[in-house]
């Protein structure tokens, strides 16, 4: 071998050490995968109306539950005729549809008025009506306390029922040999205001407080039963 050619050689090997390798020297550029824009990706834009209803699902449950008054709430029974005080009310949220609806209730935000009583009976957990409280003279214009035996009335009469009052004469009152009296009825439909224990010296007596309207009678109701029983029946609501 010549020495031109082993320097030809020798000069073509430096330059190959000094360059890039012959197989990359020769290769192609890599191809590039043209990527596609986000925004025109449709994976992204259904996420987005994802996110957007449940946004305004979320605004209408909220304006849904904002879209309530306060109102009065009854807390216990109370009887017609009786009081109504604040301390007989809670207040609770009511949502109506129509403002007609709404303006049958009274408002929480409207103190009750002192001296009110109820119109009829209340029961408790209803919205306390406009028409069910008035300030104006009460139908029930006289209470009567009366002593009942025990036995002569309901065990749980409560304040708020109705009931019959009854007059059960003694018999030990009445003429050796006389035919025993009939029991009468004495009212026909009163309300019991309240109920009290067991007097004090009367042997399982009791004090039940009644409403009476204007047009009774006391007098007569005090004749028929003083020197009788007291019974008590209570009316079907």
């Amino acid at each position: 071998m010549s020495v031109v050619s082993l320097l030809t050689r020798g000069s073509s090997a430096g330059l190959l050490r000094l360059g890039e390798p012959a197989a990359q020297a020769g290769a192609s550029p890599p191809a590039t995968r043209q990527r596609r824009s986000r925004w025109r990706d449709p994976r992204m834009w259904l996420g987005v109306l994802l996110v957007v209803a449940s946004v305004v699902a979320g605004a209408k449950v909220l304006a849904a539950a904002d879209d309530t008054v306060a109102v009065w709430q009854v807390v216990h029974d109370l009887p017609a005729g009786g009081a109504v005080h604040s301390s007989d009310m809670r207040v609770t949220r009511a949502h109506f549809d129509e403002a007609d609806v709404a303006a049958q209730y009274l408002l929480a935000d409207e103190p009750i008025t002192p001296g009110a009583h109820a119109t009829r009976d209340l029961h408790a957990g209803e919205m306390l009506a406009v028409a069910a409280v008035s300030s104006t003279s009460s139908p029930l214009r006289r209470q009567l306390p009366l002593g009942v035996p025990s036995g002569a009335a309901p065990a749980d009469l409560r304040a708020g029922d109705h009931v019959e009052v009854w007059a059960v004469a003694d018999p030990s009152n009445g003429a050796a040999g006389a035919a025993r009296p009939e029991p009468r009825r004495v009212l026909a439909d009163v309300v019991v205001l309240s109920v009290g224990s067991s007097l004090s010296g009367a042997s399982g007596d009791r004090q039940v407080l009644v409403g009476l309207t204007g047009d009774v009678d006391v007098s007569v109701v005090l004749g028929q039963v003083t020197g009788a029983s007291v019974v008590l029946v209570r009316l079907a609501g």
